[in-house]
């Protein structure tokens, strides 16, 4: 039996006294979206005028427990951690401050898995609106944005926060970066590499003529920053592939710099640093830089490992073609695809090596109608055996991963939103799916066993299981603006509909066996006021 329940009978209950707060009496939102986040067993809703985020966890089938957490003033950015247990808010605070009691920037992390969400409050000095996470849940980088209006900026400006520690006077790690005129564009935190003086992560800035190198375990030390032309016109960065090399070997780690409109790739040797230079530098390694042309504009870089070593892998799509360097000499060889690729990963750990003990690749075009695996195991001396071809019905807009432990599958999603493809990266079969409108969100779930699929706005949602891919449709009775496939407290899985339009509402249903007739509904989100 479906079942509808309407929050705003808690306001007078859990608010403590029965004078409603006049944030209750306000239209919540006025056709701006509403900021959610899907987590490991919660879904997180930003209520931006109310200052608070709400958590709503599905405890059974049909039954869910919502809290909510206070937030400082002056919503910016919010992301989940990479691990889905906790959720990171940026706030500017009160912008200016005229009074001792307004509220400072602040960077919040909220663990929401209590029965009342504990907040770690990391105080920033000045109100940034930028925010980057670390794919590891380590660390989070707030940075200058554009929407950041103050009157003075300096955009070289970072703060490096540590969110496995406390905060301290070193923590956030405020820093600014070396600049010769750019401002950073882009942020990429590396592994752990095998570097000189130790192991390390770095983290790695683009800005729009140089690349910055930051130690991640020792941030209060100066950055590195790489020029990359010493004219007064500088390329542009674009994409950063980065390789540990020999793990035992803490002298081969190398970053590779695809630039804008560019055959050159830079590659950066990260070298022990030369002792006329050690009692100078903070630094055990410095970057040596060399210039290699692939022979045409690169589309996309990565590091894979052929029968031959170690290589960077370039697509040129004017030419066609895969281009092999070796790093260390800067020898390329090409192999010729059959038809234009723009993007490329290895999927080496799904697929296994080849016999020689290399990497596979695959290769997606958003040009050309099919998908491409090179065996990198067989291009030395014989690339014309490598490359396998697999004819789709259409260009590729971009490829969305299947968790484990169907890792082996992959969701190929056509231009327009309305054509999908399973590939099976084992198999090598491309098994179609299609939408009647275009524009349909596709979810993966996070154990791997099913895709969630929408219309965003429409009362269409349908689930499909990734063993028979057997669509099976659903429709609710609001439009659906977002969907989470979440962990229940009782063990099972739920899947949360949430339908933003006006106070928000939610469709909670059993993500193994949906039923709209079984389901439950939660109305006037956003008018409650929950535990805290």
């Amino acid at each position: 039996m479906r079942r509808i329940l309407f929050f705003p009978f808690l306001l007078p209950l859990l608010s403590g006294c029965g004078q409603r707060e006049e944030v209750w009496d306000t239209a919540p939102y006025d056709g701006e979206p509403v900021p959610v986040h899907g987590m490991s067993g919660a879904a997180a809703i930003v209520d931006i005028p109310g200052d608070r985020v709400i958590f709503a966890s599905p405890e059974t089938v049909d039954q869910l427990a919502l809290s909510q957490a206070p937030l400082d003033h002056g919503y910016a950015a919010s992301a989940p951690t990479a691990d889905g247990q906790k959720l990171v808010v940026l706030t500017r605070g009160d912008v200016p401050r005229r009074r001792a009691e307004d509220q400072g920037p602040s960077l919040n992390l909220i663990d929401p898995s209590k029965k009342v969400p504990v907040t770690t409050r990391y105080e920033l000095a000045d109100p940034l609106s930028g925010l980057t996470m670390d794919p590891t849940s380590a660390f989070a980088l707030v940075y200058p944005s554009a929407e950041d209006t103050s009157f003075v900026q300096n955009p070289n400006e970072l703060v490096l926060i540590n969110l496995k520690e406390p905060p301290s006077d070193s923590n956030p790690a405020p820093t600014t970066l070396r600049s010769f005129g750019g401002r950073p564009q882009g942020f990429l935190f590396t592994p752990e590499l095998s570097l000189p003086g130790g192991k390390t992560r770095l983290l790695v800035v683009s800005t729009d003529r140089d690349v910055a190198l930051m130690d991640l375990s020792a941030p209060e030390k100066p950055e590195i920053t790489v020029k990359l032309s010493a004219g007064t016109s500088s390329p542009t960065p674009r994409t950063i592939a980065v390789t540990d090399g020999d793990e035992e070997d803490p002298n081969d780690a190398r970053l590779a710099i695809r630039l804008a409109s560019d055959s050159n790739v830079i590659l950066l040797d990260l070298l022990p640093t030369p002792s006329d230079k050690a009692k100078t530098s903070p630094h055990a390694f410095l970057p040596a830089p060399n210039i290699i042309d692939v022979g045409g504009v690169p589309a996309d870089i990565t590091f894979g490992r052929t029968d031959g070593g170690l290589r960077l892998l370039a697509t040129v799509p004017s030419q066609q073609s895969l281009v092999l360097v070796e790093p260390a000499t800067g020898v390329t060889t090409s192999i010729y695809l059959g038809a234009s690729y723009d993007h490329l990963s290895i999927v080496t750990d799904v697929v296994g090596q080849t016999k020689d003990g290399a990497d596979v690749a695959l290769l997606w075009s958003t040009e050309s109608p099919s998908v491409a695996f090179v065996a990198l195991g067989s291009t030395i001396g014989k690339p014309y055996k490598a490359v396998e071809r697999l004819a789709l019905d259409q260009p590729i807009e971009r490829v969305i991963d299947v968790p484990a432990p169907n890792e082996n599958l992959k969701i190929l999603v056509g231009q327009g939103g309305a054509s999908f493809v399973v590939l099976n990266l084992v198999a090598r079969t491309a098994s179609p799916l299609y939408a009647s409108l275009g524009g349909t969100v596709v979810r993966p779930s996070p154990d791997g066993q099913r895709l969630w699929m929408y219309s965003q706005g429409t009362e269409n949602l349908a689930l499909v299981g990734v063993q028979q891919l057997h669509p099976q449709n659903l429709l609710l009775n609001y439009g659906v603006t977002e969907t989470f496939d979440l962990a229940r407290k009782d063990g099972g899985r739920a899947a949360l509909a949430l339908h933003g339009a006006g106070s928000m509402a939610m469709t909670l249903l059993d993500a193994n066996a949906p039923s709209v007739d079984q389901s439950t509904e939660y109305l006037g989100i956003l008018l409650g006021d929950y535990p805290q």
